[in-house]
């Protein structure tokens, strides 16, 4: 039988990442309108081409520190005593997932509100 805890970590990685794939389709339909639109700058619509890149690049770094970084603490805890059952290890590991996700998730926010001005 799995925890409350288990479930709520769930669940609430289920409803960030709901939202990390909405902001993904606002971000993805914004820049497509603006780099596609026959007006405008080249040299924004480059600046904002190399942004795409610079800024998928940095979450995934990022995601990587923070992912090795939950699995140094989560192996420490093991370590110590603090993971005994299945279920501790599910909860680290997702945990982990967490960690590498939490990243990326926040520049897409980051992104959609910027592009569409909510």
């Amino acid at each position: 039988m799995t925890s409350r805890s288990l479930h709520k970590t769930s669940l609430a990685m289920a409803k960030a990442n709901m939202r990390s794939g909405v902001d993904a389709a606002l971000t993805i339909a914004a820049r497509t309108q603006n780099m596609f639109h026959p007006g405008g700058e080249p040299i924004e619509k480059a600046r904002e081409a190399q942004l795409m890149v610079a800024e998928k690049f940095d979450a995934a770094v990022e995601g990587a520190m923070a992912a090795q970084a939950a699995w140094g603490a989560f192996m420490i805890k093991a370590a110590f005593g603090g993971v005994r059952t299945p279920n501790d290890v599910s909860v680290g590991l997702a945990g982990i997932a967490e960690a590498a996700a939490k990243p990326a998730r926040r520049k897409v926010r980051a992104n959609a509100r910027r592009l569409t001005g909510a």
